[in-house]
């Protein structure tokens, strides 16, 4: 889960150029997932993610009563984050706005111009 090759995995995998993804993202990445300690903070965090579904429900409400303005961008091949995840959110929030992307987990890698000016027409309003 921390090695340099599982690093370059996620920045890489489902890229429509992985070629075009720069080698320094990883490296830097590995160079703090490397440091001493962290292997065991990154699996208590990696264990830690089944306590987010029995919360679903209390964040599901307060996305129904609250509707807060959300922009949802998420690459449509995040085997870490499927985007089968983006739809539900679509269920409490009708008006949120989403775009699945034709790319990976770090979306901003191949996207950035895109997402960038989501973001800015979304704080706009």
């Amino acid at each position: 889960m921390v090695t340099l090759g599982a690093t370059q995995w996620q920045y890489t995998n489902g890229a429509r150029d992985p070629e075009s993804i720069s080698p320094d993202n990883w490296h830097v990445t590995q160079r703090l997932l490397d440091r001493p300690c962290n292997e065991e903070i990154q699996l208590q965090l990696f264990h830690s993610y089944g306590s987010n579904p029995p919360l679903y429900p209390e964040w599901q409400a307060y996305f129904r009563k609250h509707q807060p303005p959300t922009l949802i961008v998420w690459g449509d091949k995040d085997e870490i984050f499927p985007a089968a995840g983006a739809h539900p959110y679509l269920r409490d929030l009708p008006d949120a706005e989403l775009h699945l992307l034709n790319t990976g987990h770090f979306a901003l890698e191949e996207d950035v111009d895109f997402i960038a000016e989501r973001i800015r027409n979304f704080l706009a309003g």
